[in-house]
Order: structure tokens, then C-alpha cells, then sequence
């Protein structure tokens, strides 16, 4: 998990605003390493706000891998970053592929 420290007053929204594409990739990241090590949760990030004492942490069930990895693909499909579309489009392919094969043993 990365950890972000801000000292200022709103920094962490106008960080998130402006880092679309680290945040995005920190998604893709932690989404692979909870499905390759078999996680239920995992915590991508944290905003820590030193003066404040405001702690943000960010994570993702795996009931929501998908619906992350399909916003991520549509923002780097806008930027036109297609090598991270690809790694996220095999990586929700693997996830469904999981899916279905434990379907099928169950019925």
C-alpha cells in the first residue's frame, strides 16, 4: 500500500484531481496482487494529512475489482494509454475466467 502525506489544507483533493493516472494504476496494482495472492479486501492507498491528523484509506472488496478495473480501463482508454488497457482487460479476464470455473465445480 502506498502512503501519500499532505501538510496543507484541501491538498489531498487537489492531489487526487491532478494524479488520476497514479491513482488508477495503484487500482490496477492492487486489484492483481489481492487476486494473485487470493485476498478478499485490499488496501490500495492512504491520504495522510499531517496537520489535520486526516486519514483517508482506500480499499477495494473483491465484489468490486470489476466495477474498478472498468473505470480505470475507461480513463486510460481517454488518455490513450493502451498497454495499461490491456494489462486490465487480461486481468478482468483472468478474474471472470476464476469466476466462472467456480461456478461450474459448485453446480
Amino acid at each position: 500500500m502506498k502512503d501519500f502525506y499532505f501538510s496543507g489544507e484541501g491538498d489531498e483533493k487537489e492531489f487526487l484531481k491532478k494524479n488520476k493516472w497514479v491513482i488508477h494504476s495503484l487500482i490496477i496494482d492492487g486489484v492483481k496482487k489481492a487476486y494473485e495472492d487470493k485476498l478478499e479486501i485490499i488496501e490500495v492507498f492512504r491520504i495522510i494529512n499531517t496537520v489535520s491528523n486526516f486519514v483517508m484509506t482506500s480499499e477495494l472488496k473483491k465484489d468490486d475489482w470489476l466495477d474498478s478495473l472498468s473505470k480505470s480501463m475507461d480513463y486510460f482508454l481517454s488518455i490513450e494509454e493502451y498497454e495499461k488497457c490491456k494489462e486490465i482487460k487480461d486481468l478482468i479476464k483472468n478474474i471472470k475466467d476464476d469466476v466462472d470455473k467456480s461456478n461450474k465445480s459448485e453446480g
